[in-house]
Protein backbone atom coordinates (compact mmCIF):
# COMPACT_ATOMS: atom_id res chain seq x y z
CA UNK A 1 0.00 0.00 0.00
CA UNK A 2 1.80 3.46 -1.20
CA UNK A 3 0.55 6.60 0.75
CA UNK A 4 0.46 9.70 -1.30
CA UNK A 5 -0.57 11.99 1.38
CA UNK A 6 -1.73 12.16 4.74
CA UNK A 7 -3.44 14.84 7.18
CA UNK A 8 -5.35 14.76 10.32
CA UNK A 9 -9.20 14.48 7.38
CA UNK A 10 -7.80 12.53 4.64
CA UNK A 11 -5.25 9.97 3.50
CA UNK A 12 -4.45 9.60 -0.34
CA UNK A 13 -3.75 6.24 -1.17
CA UNK A 14 -2.34 4.62 -4.75
CA UNK A 15 -4.36 2.10 -5.33
CA UNK A 16 -3.15 -0.60 -7.49
CA UNK A 17 -4.44 -2.23 -10.62
CA UNK A 18 -7.01 -5.19 -10.37
CA UNK A 19 -7.16 -4.49 -6.81
CA UNK A 20 -10.65 -3.57 -5.68
CA UNK A 21 -11.68 -0.20 -3.61
CA UNK A 22 -13.71 -1.75 -1.23
CA UNK A 23 -14.48 -5.59 -0.13
CA UNK A 24 -16.25 -7.73 -3.12
CA UNK A 25 -17.18 -11.14 -4.24
CA UNK A 26 -13.26 -12.32 -4.83
CA UNK A 27 -10.74 -13.08 -2.50
CA UNK A 28 -8.41 -10.24 -3.48
CA UNK A 29 -7.51 -7.95 -0.35
CA UNK A 30 -9.29 -4.33 -1.00
CA UNK A 31 -7.41 -1.53 -0.55
CA UNK A 32 -9.91 -0.29 2.21
CA UNK A 33 -9.05 -3.47 4.16
CA UNK A 34 -5.50 -2.75 3.90
CA UNK A 35 -6.06 0.65 5.09
CA UNK A 36 -7.44 -0.67 8.06
CA UNK A 37 -4.55 -2.29 8.72
CA UNK A 38 -2.64 0.20 8.44
CA UNK A 39 -4.69 2.09 10.72
CA UNK A 40 -4.96 -0.59 13.35
CA UNK A 41 -0.94 -2.20 13.14
CA UNK A 42 1.02 0.63 12.19
CA UNK A 43 -0.68 3.49 13.44
CA UNK A 44 -2.12 1.60 17.35
CA UNK A 45 -5.26 2.45 16.18
CA UNK A 46 -8.46 0.50 17.50
CA UNK A 47 -11.42 0.04 15.48
CA UNK A 48 -10.37 3.20 12.61
CA UNK A 49 -12.45 5.22 11.27
CA UNK A 50 -12.43 5.11 7.37
CA UNK A 51 -14.90 7.51 5.38
CA UNK A 52 -15.59 5.96 1.44
CA UNK A 53 -16.05 8.63 -0.48
CA UNK A 54 -15.63 7.58 -4.34
CA UNK A 55 -14.20 4.39 -5.69
CA UNK A 56 -12.32 3.11 -8.95
CA UNK A 57 -13.09 0.40 -10.87
CA UNK A 58 -10.86 -2.43 -10.31
CA UNK A 59 -8.72 -2.83 -13.33
CA UNK A 60 -8.05 1.31 -12.86
CA UNK A 61 -5.27 1.79 -10.85
CA UNK A 62 -4.00 5.56 -9.20
CA UNK A 63 -5.25 8.08 -6.60
CA UNK A 64 -8.25 6.79 -3.98
CA UNK A 65 -8.70 9.74 -0.71
CA UNK A 66 -10.45 8.02 2.18
CA UNK A 67 -11.77 10.12 5.09
CA UNK A 68 -10.40 10.13 8.21
CA UNK A 69 -13.19 11.48 10.29
CA UNK A 70 -17.25 11.86 9.67
CA UNK A 71 -16.96 15.53 8.96
CA UNK A 72 -14.35 14.94 6.48
CA UNK A 73 -16.24 12.24 4.65
CA UNK A 74 -19.67 14.20 4.78
CA UNK A 75 -17.47 17.28 3.02
CA UNK A 76 -15.60 15.54 1.20
CA UNK A 77 -18.73 13.12 -0.65
CA UNK A 78 -20.05 16.55 -1.22
CA UNK A 79 -16.82 17.61 -3.36
CA UNK A 80 -17.38 14.78 -5.72
CA UNK A 81 -21.11 14.77 -5.67
CA UNK A 82 -21.21 18.35 -6.84
CA UNK A 83 -18.08 18.48 -9.27
CA UNK A 84 -16.03 20.95 -7.05
CA UNK A 85 -12.44 19.52 -8.13
CA UNK A 86 -10.71 18.24 -11.18
CA UNK A 87 -9.99 14.70 -11.74
CA UNK A 88 -7.75 13.52 -14.49
CA UNK A 89 -6.41 10.26 -16.00
CA UNK A 90 -3.90 9.32 -17.73
CA UNK A 91 -4.86 6.68 -20.93
CA UNK A 92 -3.54 4.66 -23.35
CA UNK A 93 -5.85 4.46 -26.13
CA UNK A 94 -5.46 2.52 -29.65
CA UNK A 95 -5.45 4.54 -32.89
CA UNK A 96 -4.69 7.88 -33.73
CA UNK A 97 -6.93 11.41 -33.65
CA UNK A 98 -7.38 13.81 -36.16
CA UNK A 99 -8.08 16.65 -33.57
CA UNK A 100 -5.56 17.00 -30.47
CA UNK A 101 -8.73 17.90 -27.93
CA UNK A 102 -12.07 16.79 -27.50
CA UNK A 103 -15.49 16.29 -25.45
CA UNK A 104 -17.76 12.91 -24.66
CA UNK A 105 -21.13 13.77 -23.96
CA UNK A 106 -23.59 10.91 -23.55
CA UNK A 107 -26.21 9.09 -21.19
CA UNK A 108 -24.88 5.96 -19.69
CA UNK A 109 -27.00 2.98 -18.22
CA UNK A 110 -25.20 0.31 -16.05
CA UNK A 111 -26.09 -3.37 -15.70
CA UNK A 112 -25.05 -4.75 -12.09
CA UNK A 113 -25.82 -8.32 -13.27
CA UNK A 114 -23.89 -7.80 -15.95
CA UNK A 115 -21.15 -5.21 -14.79
CA UNK A 116 -21.45 -3.38 -17.79
CA UNK A 117 -22.26 -0.13 -18.70
CA UNK A 118 -24.00 1.17 -22.79
CA UNK A 119 -24.63 4.15 -24.16
CA UNK A 120 -28.33 4.64 -23.96
CA UNK A 121 -30.77 7.78 -25.48
CA UNK A 122 -31.07 10.06 -23.32
CA UNK A 123 -34.55 9.77 -21.93
CA UNK A 124 -33.44 6.31 -21.42
CA UNK A 125 -35.03 5.24 -17.48
CA UNK A 126 -31.64 4.77 -15.32
CA UNK A 127 -29.45 6.29 -17.67
CA UNK A 128 -27.31 8.91 -16.21
CA UNK A 129 -25.53 11.83 -18.22
CA UNK A 130 -21.68 11.41 -18.42
CA UNK A 131 -19.09 14.19 -19.91
CA UNK A 132 -15.83 14.26 -20.13
CA UNK A 133 -12.72 16.02 -22.08
CA UNK A 134 -9.46 15.02 -23.59
CA UNK A 135 -6.42 15.84 -25.03
CA UNK A 136 -3.63 14.05 -27.45
CA UNK A 137 -0.38 14.04 -25.75
CA UNK A 138 1.46 11.88 -28.04
CA UNK A 139 0.82 9.59 -31.06
CA UNK A 140 2.78 6.62 -31.51
CA UNK A 141 2.94 3.24 -33.61
CA UNK A 142 3.44 -0.47 -32.60
CA UNK A 143 3.81 -3.95 -34.61
CA UNK A 144 -0.32 -3.96 -33.69
CA UNK A 145 -0.83 -0.58 -34.58
CA UNK A 146 -1.39 2.91 -33.70
CA UNK A 147 -2.11 4.04 -30.40
CA UNK A 148 -2.21 7.40 -28.47
CA UNK A 149 -1.31 8.80 -24.84
CA UNK A 150 -4.45 10.83 -23.97
CA UNK A 151 -4.75 13.32 -20.82
CA UNK A 152 -8.41 13.19 -19.96
CA UNK A 153 -10.56 15.29 -17.27
CA UNK A 154 -13.61 13.34 -15.97
CA UNK A 155 -16.43 15.99 -15.57
CA UNK A 156 -19.02 13.44 -14.26
CA UNK A 157 -18.05 10.16 -12.72
CA UNK A 158 -20.23 7.07 -13.89
CA UNK A 159 -19.00 3.57 -14.25
CA UNK A 160 -17.09 2.60 -16.79
CA UNK A 161 -17.50 5.99 -18.18
CA UNK A 162 -13.88 6.75 -19.41
CA UNK A 163 -13.84 2.94 -20.51
CA UNK A 164 -16.69 3.16 -22.78
CA UNK A 165 -17.05 6.62 -23.76
CA UNK A 166 -13.42 6.09 -25.59
CA UNK A 167 -14.56 3.20 -26.86
CA UNK A 168 -17.32 4.71 -28.53
CA UNK A 169 -15.30 7.45 -30.39
CA UNK A 170 -13.28 4.26 -31.81
CA UNK A 171 -10.43 4.47 -29.41
CA UNK A 172 -10.08 2.12 -26.55
CA UNK A 173 -8.19 1.71 -23.60
CA UNK A 174 -5.38 -0.85 -24.47
CA UNK A 175 -6.40 -4.60 -23.34
CA UNK A 176 -9.63 -3.53 -22.45
CA UNK A 177 -11.13 -6.21 -23.87
CA UNK A 178 -14.52 -5.52 -22.67
CA UNK A 179 -14.94 -2.46 -24.36
CA UNK A 180 -13.68 -3.41 -27.56
CA UNK A 181 -9.77 -3.46 -27.31
CA UNK A 182 -8.06 -5.61 -29.98
CA UNK A 183 -4.00 -6.02 -29.15
CA UNK A 184 -3.46 -9.80 -29.05
CA UNK A 185 -3.41 -11.70 -25.78
CA UNK A 186 -0.06 -12.75 -25.79
CA UNK A 187 0.37 -8.60 -25.67
CA UNK A 188 -2.01 -8.65 -22.79
CA UNK A 189 -1.49 -6.89 -19.43
CA UNK A 190 -3.12 -4.71 -16.94
CA UNK A 191 -5.35 -1.73 -18.97
CA UNK A 192 -3.67 1.06 -19.48
CA UNK A 193 -5.67 3.87 -17.69
CA UNK A 194 -4.86 5.66 -14.41
CA UNK A 195 -6.23 8.50 -11.87
CA UNK A 196 -3.16 10.69 -11.91
CA UNK A 197 -4.45 13.00 -10.85
CA UNK A 198 -7.10 14.81 -8.27
CA UNK A 199 -6.80 18.86 -6.52
CA UNK A 200 -9.78 20.12 -4.43
CA UNK A 201 -9.66 22.75 -1.72
CA UNK A 202 -11.11 21.07 1.51
CA UNK A 203 -11.02 23.74 5.17
CA UNK A 204 -8.78 26.38 3.04
CA UNK A 205 -6.14 24.00 2.11
CA UNK A 206 -5.45 23.10 -1.53
CA UNK A 207 -4.69 19.35 -2.06
CA UNK A 208 -2.68 18.68 -5.38
CA UNK A 209 -2.48 14.89 -5.35
CA UNK A 210 -0.08 13.20 -8.14
CA UNK A 211 0.72 9.84 -8.97
CA UNK A 212 2.59 8.47 -11.62
CA UNK A 213 1.46 5.49 -14.05
CA UNK A 214 3.08 2.40 -14.20
CA UNK A 215 2.79 1.97 -18.19
CA UNK A 216 5.45 4.65 -19.10
CA UNK A 217 6.96 2.48 -22.15
CA UNK A 218 3.93 3.14 -24.10
CA UNK A 219 3.89 7.15 -22.97
CA UNK A 220 7.19 7.51 -24.92
CA UNK A 221 8.99 6.93 -22.60
CA UNK A 222 11.99 4.32 -21.77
Amino acid sequence: MKIIFEDEHLIALEKPQNCPTQKDATRTRSLMEQLDDYFTYNCGIDDPYIGLVHRLDRHTGGIVVFAKTPNATRDLNALFSNHKLTKRYTAIVEGHFDQKKGRCINYLLSDAAKNITKIVPRNTPGSKYAELTYEVLGQFEHEHGPYSHVEITLLTGRQHQIRLQMSSIGHPVLFDEKYGATWPLSEKQSMTLWASALDFKLYVKKYVLRSTPPFAAYMGHK
